[in-house]
C-alpha cells in the first residue's frame, strides 16, 4: 500500500544525499515524499502544517535527529500530539547526541548503524522502546554527464557509467578530514572536573584505544573509572562518557592519519579531501595531494576517478562506513579495516597482504578464515582488501601490491559493486524499513 512520507533537509549537504537517495527509493517503491528544506524556516514550518491538516502524513524519516522538537504550539510535539512514527536515523555515535535522545518524541524510532551503538541506547536511553540495526548504505554518481557545482547524478536504478581502471587518475583516495581537529571543539574544561583526575583519564583512555583498537570509547572510559574504584549509576556514566567523548576523536583521526602518512611515505601518492590534513607537519610531503573540502557529491564522482578508495572506520568496531560502500559502487578496489560486523558480512571476502609480510604465527589461522593474499585468486571472490589496525604497518605492501596488479584491482572493483548493488544501497534500506516499519 502507498505511503506518504515526509523527509527533512537544508542543513548538512551529506544528510541531503542521503534523503535524495533514500526518498528516490521510496518512491520507486510507490510511496509519496515531501522533502521540506528548513532552510527557509517559515516556509518550511507553513508547508509542514499543511500536510499534517491534510492527515497525510503515514510518518517522517530523518537523519540524526533532525526536527526531533518540532512543535505548532509551545510544549506539544509534532510527532506525539499527530501520532505519527519519527523514524530517526543516527549516522553517527549517540554519545553525540545525547540531549535530543534524552527528550525523543514516544513515537521515535532509532537506527543506528552500528551494532555496539544499538547496545550503547538500550543500555544509557531505555525509554527509547523501538531502537534497531541498520548499516550504512551507499550511493552511485553516474559520471556520465557533467552535473553543476556542488551535486551528481545519482543513478537510482540500473548500472551508472564508470571510468575503467586505467583511465583513473587517482591512485589512492581518502575522502575524510581529521576527526582530531574537530574534536577540539569537544574538550571540555578537564581542569574544572573534581571526580576523578580527567586529563588522565583521557590519556589512558587514548592510550588503550590505539593499544587495543577493537575495543569502544565508553568501554574504554568505563574501564578506566571501575580501575580507579569509580561506580557509577548509568545514568551518571553515561554524563562520563558523553563529556569525554571527544576521546573517540582522537583515535579514529590517529589511525586516520596514521594509514595515509604510511602510505606516501613508502612512496605511495594518495589524494585526500577533508580539513586538517594541511595542518600536518608532513603536509609538505611530495606523495601527499591536497584537495581541500569538498561536498558530499562532489566525493562521489571523485571516488569514480580512484584506483583504490581508503577507509578507516570512524570508530565503528561493530558496523560499517559509507565510505566502504560508495567506493565499491564507483567501481574503486576498496582497502579497509574490519570491523565485527564485515567479518561477518563477508566470511572469505577479505584480502590481506602478501604472506611475505604477515607474522607468521597467523598465516594458519588467517587461511583457515579464506583470507586471500595479493597476487593469489580468492574462491569466493573478494571484494575489498582488508588490513587490521594493530598491524597498520602492512598497509603499504597491500596497497602498492594491489597498484602493481591492475586486474587484481579489476576483480575486487568488479566483485565489490556487485556486492554493495546486491546489499548496501539505500533501496535495501527503504525496503527494510517499509516492511518492519510502515507496512
Amino acid at each position: 500500500m502507498e505511503k506518504t512520507l515526509l523527509f527533512i533537509q537544508g542543513i548538512y549537504d551529506t544528510i541531503d544525499l542521503f534523503v535524495e537517495a533514500l526518498s528516490g527509493a521510496f518512491r520507486q517503491m510507490g510511496c509519496t515524499c515531501y522533502q521540506i528544506d528548513i532552510r527557509d524556516e517559515a516556509s518550511a514550518m507553513l508547508q509542514l502544517k499543511k500536510r499534517i491538516e491534510e492527515g497525510s502524513i503515514d510518518a517522517i524519516i530523518t537523519f540524526n535527529n533532525i526536527g526531533y522538537n518540532l512543535s505548532f504550539f509551545e510544549g506539544k510535539n509534532i510527532w506525539e500530539e499527530q501520532e505519527i512514527p519519527y523514524i530517526n536515523i543516527l549516522m553517527d555515535h549517540p554519545f553525540h547526541y545525547a540531549y535530543p535522545l534524552m527528550h525523543a518524541p514516544k513515537t521515535s524510532v532509532v537506527f543506528c548503524t552500528d551494532r555496539n551503538h544499538m547496545a550503547f541506547l538500550r543500555r544509557f536511553y531505555p525509554h527509547l522502546k523501538r531502537v534497531d540495526f541498520m548499516p550504512h548504505a551507499g550511493m552511485e554518481a553516474d559520471i556520465s554527464e557533467y552535473a553543476k557545482a556542488g551535486r551528481c547524478h545519482l543513478c537510482q536504478q540500473g548500472d551508472a557509467y564508470h571510468l575503467s581502471m586505467e583511465e583513473r587518475p587517482i591512485d589512492v583516495l581518502y575522502a575524510g578530514g581529521l576527526s582530531k581537529y574537530v574534536a577540539e571543539g569537544l574538550v571540555p574544561d578537564l581542569g574544572a572536573i573534581r571526580e576523578f583526575d580527567a586529563f588522565e583519564l583521557a590519556q589512558e583512555a587514548l592510550a588503550d584505544l590505539i593499544q587495543h583498537p577493537s575495543k569502544t570509547t565508553e568501554a574504554a572510559v568505563e574501564g578506566y573509572l571501575r580501575s580507579i574504584g569509580k561506580q557509577y549509576t548509568d545514568k551518571e556514566l553515561n554524563h562520563w562518557i558523553t563529556e569525554l567523548r571527544f576521546i573517540d576523536s582522537y583515535a579514529t583521526s590517529f589511525y586516520r592519519e596514521q594509514s595515509v602518512r604510511l602510505l606516501v611515505e613508502h612512496g605511495v601518492r594518495v589524494t585526500v579531501f577533508g580539513g586538517g590534513w594541511d595542518r600536518c607537519e608532513w603536509a609538505d610531503h611530495p606523495n601527499l595531494i591536497y584537495g581541500g573540502k569538498v561536498l558530499a557529491p562532489q566525493v562521489l564522482e571523485l571516488m569514480n576517478h580512484a584506483k583504490i578508495v581508503l577507509n578507516t572506520m570512524t570508530w565503528y568496531k561493530n558496523g560499517i562506513h559509507d565510505r566502504i560502500i560508495n567506493g565499491m559502487l564507483a567501481k574503486a578496489a576498496v582497502v579497509t579495516d574490519m570491523s565485527e560486523y564485515l567479518e561477518e558480512a563477508l566470511p572469505g571476502h577479505m584480502l590481506i597482504s602478501s604472506e611475505a609480510c604477515v607474522p607468521g604465527d597467523h598465516i594458519e589461522e588467517m587461511n583457515s578464515k579464506t583470507y586471500a593474499p595479493v597476487g593469489s585468486r580468492s574462491k569466493t571472490a573478494p571484494c575489498l582488501a582488508a588490513f587490521s589496525l594493530p598491524q597498520i604497518q602492512e598497509l603499504p605492501e597491500l596497497v602498492q601490491n594491489l597498484l602493481d596488479h591492475p586486474e587484481q584491482m579489476e576483480e575486487i572493483a568488479r566483485n565489490g559493486y556487485r556486492y554493495a548493488k546486491a546489499h548496501h544501497t539505500w533501496k535495501q534500506r527503504a525496503e527494510y524499513i517499509y516492511e518492519k516499519y510502515l507496512k
